[in-house]
């Protein structure tokens, strides 16, 4: 079956025919050799762990006052030749790690790993998982390729294959109010024909539940060997993840990945509250957090200073931070707890851009720990008083920087896209840490 494929993703290659040359090595031969390949290496893929950077793109919808269907918007989506005017974009920072077969996720240099977190740190945007390998086991075992033809790419001749994962077969989930349905979803693949290796997948949803919030999701995921414990293994180079909603508004997500190694049983994988542990490799480790003392009480007010650099065109929420007390922290009886200068420890919760007539810039702060004599004291704190968001524009706008409520922190909003110093300096109270709901389905 021929997938007609999208003109953007096909701006810079050329579909080819194959010709019958004795030459030309055998499309059939290559597929199984590369199948058998890919499936050992899922057999024994080491457990590591990669820092993946996304950055997410909002598209304003066309069809603000008026309701379109699903097969009118994918319609108008694939021949489009320019893309929709871009509303926002924001970008997170995560540590995902390939364990027992599935991806799970943390902030970078968190503790532990669950695999309920993921919807968590998304946000109100999308964020896709499976580029580990979790689609690719699936479609070698349970879905029939079929060649295309060959497709030069920056030069090289690959060879491209078809395939459709029916939804008895799919592990594909989508979040939908109430928990997750699974699609199905087909592609295609292509192939290096002189390695007998993978160099790019696409998945491309079905008609999604009624229930979802999307139309449609498209993933495209480039890979590339990397060395892992003596060992070139296949990771994700680059991944891009389109999707258009039922709203008509789309989204571009792309995501980089960096600094991929193994871990060890220094890092805690949590799944359905039972917490295992990788196999010891003492040339890698990842400390976890040393044990900390009993939180702070609420009530207690501070003034602080972020001394970390901020760049809004690198920085991402999930990156750490750290800052300095510029007034003293006085228990109820105006005891000093701690005096100025005593460092903070955070991390940026937020970084979102909103862009129209007045362009607005949204940073989210979290405090985690002070230093008090020589300890890490959890610190919970939130604004005081808490910022007013005033956002010109439409309701979408309003919607896209509103705060994310469940987190335990403060939202600074500019109406300019750059930080000046001393611009969050700011107030806080300490608060009683929130217990976070189980919403895992």
């Amino acid at each position: 079956m021929l997938i007609k494929p999208f003109p953007f993703v096909l701006a810079a290659t050329l579909i080819l025919k194959l010709a019958g040359s004795a030459q030309s090595p055998d499309p059939a031969q290559v597929l199984q050799a590369t199948s058998e390949r890919l499936l050992a290496d899922l057999k024994r893929m080491p457990r590591y762990t990669c820092v993946q950077t996304i950055t997410r793109t909002y598209y304003e919808s066309k069809h603000r006052f008026d309701r379109a269907s699903c097969s009118t918007l994918i319609s108008e989506h694939d021949t489009r030749k320019k893309k929709l005017a871009v509303e926002g974009w924001d970008r997170l920072r995560l540590e995902v790690a390939l364990v027992e077969g599935n991806s799970v996720y943390s902030w970078v240099g968190a503790p532990r790993f669950t695999d309920d977190t993921l919807d968590k740190l998304a946000g109100s945007g999308p964020l896709g998982s499976g580029d580990f390998g979790v689609f690719l086991g699936g479609i070698l075992h349970h879905a029939k390729l079929d060649f295309q033809g060959e497709r030069v790419v920056d030069g090289a001749h690959l060879f491209e294959y078809s395939y459709e994962m029916p939804i008895d077969k799919s592990g594909y989930r989508v979040k939908v109010p109430g928990g997750w349905a699974v699609t199905g979803y087909d592609g295609t693949l292509l192939l290096d024909p002189q390695t007998n290796d993978l160099v790019k997948l696409v998945v491309r949803t079905n008609d999604l539940p009624s229930a979802s919030s999307a139309c449609r999701a498209t993933s495209e995921v480039s890979y590339k060997r990397a060395p892992i414990h003596e060992r070139m293994v296949l990771v994700p180079r680059e991944t891009k993840l389109y999707t258009i909603n039922t709203t008509g508004n789309e989204s571009e997500s792309e995501t980089s990945y960096a600094n991929c190694r193994e871990y060890t049983t220094t890092v805690k994988m949590i799944f359905g509250g039972e917490t295992i542990s990788a196999t010891p490799n003492p040339s890698t480790t990842i400390t976890p957090a040393s044990e900390t003392a009993a939180p702070l009480p609420a009530g207690l007010r501070f003034s602080a200073h972020i001394t970390t650099p901020m760049d809004i065109d690198t920085a991402a929420a999930g990156d750490p931070i750290e800052a300095i007390l510029t007034t003293p922290m006085r228990d109820k009886k105006k005891a000093v707890i701690a005096p100025v200068g005593t460092r903070l420890h955070g991390r940026l919760r937020t970084l979102k851009v909103s862009i129209g007539a007045f362009d607005t810039l949204q940073v989210g702060i979290q405090f985690e720990s002070i230093e008090v004599e020589g300890r890490n004291v959890p610190l919970s704190a939130v604004l005081y008083p808490p910022r007013v968001m005033f956002v010109p524009g439409n309701s979408y706008r309003m919607r896209f920087l509103k705060p994310d409520y469940s987190v335990v922190g403060g939202t600074f909003f500019f109406n300019e896209i750059r930080l000046r110093p001393k611009q969050l300096d700011s107030e806080w109270i300490t608060v009683t840490p929130r217990e976070e709901k189980d919403n895992k389905k």
